[in-house]
């Protein structure tokens, strides 16, 4: 009896569905304090997802096209907050939990499939996931790599279907959500390259069919991303909005890579000068692995090796980009989406070669990993309960956290909108703390390479400028810079901020 329900799909995964009921329940916890996590992306997002009901348009809080991300992730929040009735915010906590509890539960549905099924192996492997500070550090804010990684699960779950059956309708569903993923994050090229390698390297898929295989997934894969770039095209000119090269070096962005990859391990993130030679030897050994079965054409058509390749390419991109393309330094945001495809590549092995070694080389070996891995989850759990101690006593650090809700500048704009003037633009150091704390629209303050916006800014005859104490982007000008060209003359001053109206010379 008790074999036959092992055998029931429902049975076979009890166990990843009561680990993503621990996660959903630990993240719920997590985000108890203020709720979800809102940065200056966040607010992209949710200022889209608001104003699609209202005005039937993709614009942001300045009722802008929304350009610089792509249009899915906004259009999903949107859709939740229709279903349920929930502004995005509130519903945050809740929405982020659900994501954390399904990437959970499918990757739990992965491993099923794996060469070597090993019931232990695996709850640790989920454990692992459901408690990682890297996932929590995402899923605690509102940010589309939350759905970006869960897709790309499901992108990994329906490939392995693939690659058993071979068959065009199969393709067809790998391209499906691959289209999906790339305009959620236009890092969802990586998804398209991750199938790509995978055929390409495929030694059992006859060259006829490669090539026309290849074709169809790649050609599908990109229609919704390019419809997404023309439609930026068509509404502000620019493909993804302003981009600026890059001004951090290949081997810097190898660093900051490995600095992450530490954080995750225990003992190393304490050592800068491993930070480097593990990213480096890292991914060389997860190519090493891929390689390897690509040649010997054994396991190649595995989950295993799914999530190996994606490892691959995903980190090939993300460093390549950051030394292309200057934005944000490499962090734990940005590299989340390989912490499941490192985990499992890293350690898949273990039960096949714990069954081929004799009994007590078994028991030493299981006592040695049994070690390794209690050292690895307390690391988590250690790094886990010190981000909770944070945030359960001040809020997830952002525009929800305390700070922000005892903000006296943000309390004087709810309640003092008023005081502006509407013949005089609204400008501010962090435009979008004014829409989310203060429910008013203003312009960002130009950036320093944006000649035309300064021009612009400066012959205006007045402006006002909320100044935000705690926001410093050196990317914008700064009040120095104001008070060499206009006269800066300070209307309200608060602990936290100040007002002023700024009387550009060259306009009188």
């Amino acid at each position: 009896m008790n074999k036959i329900l092992a055998g029931l799909s429902a049975f076979k995964n009890l166990d990843s569905l009561l680990v993503a009921l621990l996660g959903f329940i630990l993240l719920l916890i997590y985000t108890g304090h203020g709720g979800i996590g809102i940065s200056p992306d966040s607010i992209v997002y949710v200022s889209v997802a608001r104003n699609i009901p209202e005005y039937g348009a993709l614009l942001d809080y300045n009722l802008n096209p929304i350009i610089d991300f792509p249009v899915f992730y906004p259009l999903f929040l949107s859709v939740a907050a229709f279903l349920s009735g929930i502004d995005p915010v509130a519903a945050g906590p809740w929405l982020n939990a659900l994501l954390f509890a399904l990437v959970i539960f499918c990757t739990g549905n992965l491993m099923e499939s794996f060469q070597e099924k090993n019931r232990i192996y695996k709850i640790v492997i989920l454990l692992s996931i459901a408690i990682s500070p890297s996932l929590f550090d995402v899923y605690g804010m509102f940010w589309s790599e939350t759905l970006f990684i869960l897709l790309s699960i499901l992108f990994l779950i329906a490939f392995r279907g693939y690659l058993r059956t071979r068959s065009i309708v199969a393709l067809l569903f790998c391209a499906f959500i691959a289209a999906i993923t790339c305009v959620t994050r236009y890092a969802g090229i990586t998804v398209i390259a991750t199938g790509l390698m995978l055929m390409v390297f495929d030694r059992s898929l006859e060259w006829k069919k490669k090539i026309l295989h290849c074709f169809l997934f790649g050609f599908l894969s990109i229609t919704l991303l390019v419809a997404n770039l023309v439609r930026n095209t068509i509404v502000a000119e620019s493909l993804t909005g302003p981009r600026e090269s890059g001004i951090t070096s290949l081997g810097d962005n190898i660093f900051y890579y490995g600095k992450v990859i530490c954080w995750w391990l225990p003992a190393l993130d304490t050592h800068p000068g491993s930070y480097m030679i593990t990213a480096i030897v890292l991914f060389m050994i997860v190519c090493a692995i891929y390689l390897k079965r690509a040649w010997l054409a054994i396991a190649y058509t595995t989950a295993e090796n799914c999530f190996a390749a994606f490892f691959i390419v995903y980190t090939v991109f993300i460093i390549g980009i950051s030394t292309l393309s200057h934005f944000e330094q490499i962090n734990n945001r940005f590299i989340s989406p390989v912490f499941i495809p490192m985990l499992i590549t890293l350690t898949c092995w273990i039960p096949k070669a714990m069954i081929g070694l004799p009994v007590v080389k078994r028991r030493i070996a299981l006592g040695c990993t049994g070690v390794v891995l209690i050292a690895f989850q307390a690391n988590e759990l250690v790094k886990l309960y010190g981000m909770y101690q944070e945030v359960s006593e001040y809020g997830i650090s952002g525009y929800t956290d305390d700070s922000w809700k005892k903000s006296q500048t943000a309390a004087f704009l709810r309640k003092h909108a008023s005081v502006f003037k509407p013949e005089h633009k609204l400008y501010a150091n962090a435009a979008e703390a004014v829409y989310f704390n203060g429910g008013l629209r203003a312009a960002s303050l130009p950036h320093w390479i944006e000649d035309e916006d300064i021009k612009d800014f400066f012959s205006r005859d007045a402006v006002y400028v909320i100044w935000f104490h705690s926001i410093n982007d050196p990317d914008l000008l700064n009040l120095a810079a104001l008070r060499k060209r206009a006269d800066v003359l300070k209307q309200y001053s608060f602990k936290d901020g100040d007002i002023y109206l700024v009387k550009p010379h060259l306009a009188r």
